[in-house]
């Protein structure tokens, strides 16, 4: 039986830290196939957490959207959070585990990861993983977006065909605000933001409003809260329409095009530059995520790092600066 990337990195990555329980992943990551709308939904049911999930789960993310891929059944894939938001990306606290950090002070505990401890979590779990199965995919991918769209959940929705959105949904990758302007899928964010706008993001590592994010190409469509789930529908039924030979050879031809204009290098500077983030040498005065987290935990260490800035670049609490005066 084919093993799973949590099995064989389990001799690299703290597994001791980390959810890598299949039942866990399958009720964090729900899938459900709609034959008569020809729909697969994948959703996120975290809500707790603002479903954020564990680092494993996003390699079941990467396998549902093969399964649907394959299914004749499906001709759209929509992915979708319960509660508040779509989604906070990876499980915070087990951030640094995943490339092989321990708890303790002792020597053993800190010593940092070799490269190659770091290289294949990003590319086969974080990055590639499950980004490449969405980018790639010739089915139709719709991302239904309220509140929180951060991190991994970002990253699905930079790969998706289409984002529909609500008002109040935020964008970005909270890697910025720990790590600072870390490197991405390059390719992604400059051709769904533009240059300036992901210079904007990345260097000052605030979010994107809904609106923000369809006037640079990143957002379809903004609705209204309760119409949000009837506007997917409408657009999935609509896409559905087409004949599923001639949906697969369209998004076959869009990749022709997505890798002339660099999609395969950019997405490589998602993994390969991660290593570099994740090595960071903070100087004295730095503050440094890992350090904190240790001795404040996680929830207390990012709110720390959210008001160091002022209230329009801060992840939990965007304001417009014409509220601020």
């Amino acid at each position: 039986m084919k093993k799973t990337e949590a099995e064989l990195l389990s001799q690299q990555w703290d597994v001791d830290n980390m959810t890598v329980d299949p039942e866990l992943l399958e009720k964090y990551v729900r899938y459900e196939v709609d034959a008569e709308r020809a729909v697969a939904t994948i959703t996120f049911d975290r809500p707790e957490t603002l479903n954020a999930i564990p680092v494993a789960a996003f390699e079941r993310v990467g396998d549902l959207v093969r399964e649907a891929e394959t299914d004749d059944r499906v001709k759209v894939i929509v992915f979708k959070g319960e509660g508040s938001c779509f989604g906070t990306g990876a499980d915070a606290a087990e951030l640094g585990h995943y490339i092989g950090y321990r708890n303790g002070t002792d020597k053993a505990s800190r010593r940092r990861p070799a490269q190659r401890q770091r290289i294949l979590p990003d590319r086969n779990v974080l990055t590639s993983g499950f980004t490449r199965p969405i980018v790639e995919s010739l089915k139709a991918t719709i991302c239904q977006v309220q509140g929180y769209c951060y991190g991994g959940h970002f990253q699905i929705a930079l790969s998706a065909d289409i984002v529909i959105a609500t008002p109040d949904a935020r964008f970005t990758h909270p890697a910025f605000r720990y790590l600072g302007p870390a490197p991405q899928d390059m390719y992604h964010w400059i051709e769904k933001l533009g240059l300036t706008k992901m210079k904007d993001l990345m260097l000052t590592m605030r979010p994107l409003s809904a609106e923000e994010g369809e006037q640079a190409g990143l957002v379809t469509k903004v609705v209204a809260p309760e119409e949000l789930e009837k506007w997917v529908d409408d657009y999935a039924d609509a896409i559905a329409v087409t004949p599923l030979d001639s949906l697969m050879m369209g998004k076959a031809m869009m990749q022709i095009v997505m890798e002339a204009r660099g999609k395969g290098l950019g997405a490589m500077t998602g993994w390969v530059g991660h290593g570099w983030a994740t090595n960071v040498s903070f100087e004295e005065g730095d503050w440094n995520f890992l350090k904190e987290r240790r001795t404040k935990g996680v929830a207390q260490a990012l709110a720390d790092r959210d008001n160091m800035v002022a209230p329009y670049f801060r992840l939990s609490e965007r304001r417009s600066r014409e509220q601020q005066d």
